[in-house]
């Protein structure tokens, strides 16, 4: 049945209008239409920051920048997998090594050694690396300059013990230097020289040739008891002294300044403390130089195997008395750090996923200033002077 004569000719003229209607609509929107440009900074703000490893072990991690004023994220440097970092004295240049591993599970697995311009963001240059990085949670004694910021030293573990050493003017890997049966690496003040823990109570020292092809190498007499009371692997320096924790709760006190590290001092902070304390986390322990005092993460009811355990309370200790000069309840925190000026601030990261700012008074007691979200792994927290 065809349409109504009357329906057929309202239906003509509004199907010629739709068209028109429609050209005239677009051409509007065209005038009115000012599109988006995206850009991006030159710079990130001015300011000291603090850097976060957010390490992931599986796919790509970053370097995450905050201000520590402000603690507004600046940036976020890419990374690849299980990402290790180390920032400049100066904070103007970042590195990371990284893992980039093509089957993820197994097959090739490339390794760089990555320089960031932190002000800019830009990445490069950078270094690849012999395939044999550790490849570990983000502890700062895995990645660290030589004291003259002529070489980087990179940890290895094939499991065999060794630290790939990198001349950073060239980036030219200058050799694999073996260290068996010792870990980490422990800068001296100045020089090419580094120590390392070994696992029967000694420290091995290094010192490099000019070119970094070889190296020098000393070993101390046992420092500590591997056996009955072994020390965690952060270290911190107040002045010319390199100070250990161990997990019953003493502090070591050691000098690198000879051939050879010396022990020159050894204090109990628990001693006379009721509820078993002793220290615990992952960057565990760190000075305040302006304060003359380390901060180091405890934790009540300790037994074996709770040295990994995150911080019940942070306390503040003289080193040299072996005085305990303040108690702050702190959390969760598993790694921190401490900013090296005469008013320090300290940031660590919680289990909880947060980066955590605190102010020091006058009496070493902590107090919360500010928190923002953090992803990953992050174990490693570093600030520059």
């Amino acid at each position: 049945m065809s349409e109504p004569t009357t329906l057929r000719r309202c239906l003509r003229p509004a199907a010629l209008a739709l068209p028109l209607a429609l050209s005239f609509a677009s051409a509007t929107l065209a005038e009115d239409f000012v599109p988006e440009v995206v850009t991006t900074k030159p710079a990130i703000d001015p300011g000291a920051n603090v850097f976060v490893s957010e390490q992931q072990w599986i796919g790509a991690g970053s370097i995450a920048v905050f201000n520590q004023e402000t603690l507004k994220l600046q940036e976020q440097l890419p990374v690849g997998a299980m990402g290790l970092m180390a920032i400049t004295p100066d904070g103007k240049t970042a590195y990371a090594v990284s893992s980039y591993m093509k089957r993820i599970t197994y097959g090739a697995n490339e390794m760089a050694l990555t320089s960031y311009d932190v002000t800019t963001g830009v990445i490069g240059p950078e270094v690849i690396l012999p395939p044999k990085a550790a490849m570990a949670l983000g502890y700062a004694m895995l990645l660290r300059f030589s004291p003259d910021q002529k070489f980087m030293l990179v940890q290895n573990a094939t499991p065999a013990s060794s630290i790939t050493v990198v001349d950073l003017a060239s980036g030219a890997v200058t050799q694999e230097l073996p260290t068996p049966g010792c870990w980490g690496i422990y800068p001296a003040l100045s020089g090419t020289k580094f120590s390392t823990i070994c696992g029967d109570g000694t420290f091995a020292s290094y010192t490099l040739s000019e070119d970094g092809a070889s190296a020098e190498k000393t070993v101390s007499a046992p420092v500590f008891d591997a056996d009955a009371d072994p020390i965690f692997v952060q270290d911190a320096r107040l002045g010319d002294t390199l100070y250990f924790a161990t997990y019953k709760g003493k502090l070591i006190g050691l000098s690198d300044a000879g051939d050879a590290i010396e022990k020159v001092s050894e204090t109990d902070i628990v001693a006379g403390v009721e509820g078993n304390w002793a220290p615990g986390g992952y960057g565990m322990m760190a000075a305040a130089a302006g304060k003359g005092a380390l901060f180091i993460s405890m934790h009540p009811d300790a037994k074996d195997g709770s040295q990994k355990t995150a911080s019940k309370e942070i306390w503040a200790v003289d080193p040299v008395a072996g005085k305990v000069l303040a108690r702050s309840e702190a959390e969760g925190m598993g790694s921190f750090t401490v900013t090296p000026g005469a008013e320090p601030l300290l940031f660590g990261t919680s289990e909880e996923g947060k980066l955590l700012k605190f102010t020091v008074g006058e009496d070493y007691a902590l107090t919360k200033a500010g928190e923002v979200d953090v992803v990953g792994f992050a174990m490693h927290v570093a600030v520059t002077e």
